[in-house]
């Protein structure tokens, strides 16, 4: 089986991160390696939280994959709460040959998250600029390239080296949707907007998505066809009370993992 190393935090509550990761990655027959930079009681989005910060551990426990001699065909970064915890990253993901895929967890709804210094941003945008695969929100794109324009944003990226940039939450008319751009390709895939709005982990639930398919033998652009695909399925069969506590993701996981089960 390939293996990839998630590099995200684990919270309590609120399904998102390693939480939405770890099982979307195995259900598509992916070995699932996780790394968390933090332990939440809860999400960042809801009023309160405690927070157990991994910083100084995360060096540690990379030197130990690689003296074990631990390999991976992907990793995938999401939330990062310290400078170090990116530079960490960076050195590990140096010395693999794996496809890195950026989740450039930053801001939404065109503001920054709290706690987002400039100086962490610009090492989320150098570690970025470093992957092989980006999915931002339009408002990271607007983060990382100072460009209001998606295509234009999406076109700075790629000049920088990123093969491939995915932009995600994009509004047009009643629908809401993921670009994918390449060199060579542009392609958009749409859904309805739901009545029940943007919801938590459904960023990590397309980079997830994304990952997983690509590591199966997917083309980029129809693992974000699934992806757009599986994330209206379930925002529009979930029960939310509450934006912060994700979506009921866990009962339509099979339908990921079909494709997989056929091939056996």
């Amino acid at each position: 089986m390939k293996k990839c190393a998630l590099i995200n935090d684990l919270s309590g509550f609120g399904k998102c991160s390693l939480g939405v990761g770890i099982p979307i990655i195995s259900v598509l027959g992916i070995e699932a390696h996780p790394m968390p930079t933090a332990v939440l009681s809860a999400q960042t989005g809801y009023s309160s939280y405690e927070k157990v910060d991994l910083t100084e551990y995360m060096p540690l426990f990379f030197n130990e994959w690689n003296k074990q001699g631990f390999t991976f065909d992907g990793i995938l970064t999401g939330y990062f709460s310290e400078e170090k915890q990116i530079d960490a990253v960076m050195d590990f993901a140096k010395c693999s040959n794996a496809l890195l895929l950026a989740d450039p967890v930053m801001g939404d709804d065109g503001q920054r998250y709290d706690g987002f210094t400039d100086a962490l941003c610009e090492k989320i945008k150098a570690l970025a600029l470093s992957a092989d695969i980006i999915t931002p929100n339009v408002t990271e794109l607007y983060l990382l390239t100072g460009e209001r324009d998606v295509q234009k944003g999406a076109e700075i990226m790629l000049s920088s080296g990123v093969k491939s940039v995915v932009v995600t939450g994009i509004k047009k008319d009643n629908q809401i949707g993921n670009a994918v751009f390449e060199k060579d390709r542009y392609e958009e895939f749409y859904s309805d907007y739901s009545k029940n709005g943007s919801c938590s982990g459904t960023g990590d639930m397309l980079a997830s998505i994304v990952m997983g398919k690509i590591l199966s033998g997917s083309d980029i652009f129809s693992a974000v066809k699934t992806a757009t695909e599986f994330i209206s399925l379930v925002i529009q069969n979930s029960d939310i009370q509450n934006r912060n506590d994700g979506v009921d993701f866990e009962k339509y996981l099979y339908t990921l993992g079909c494709d997989n089960y056929e091939k056996k």
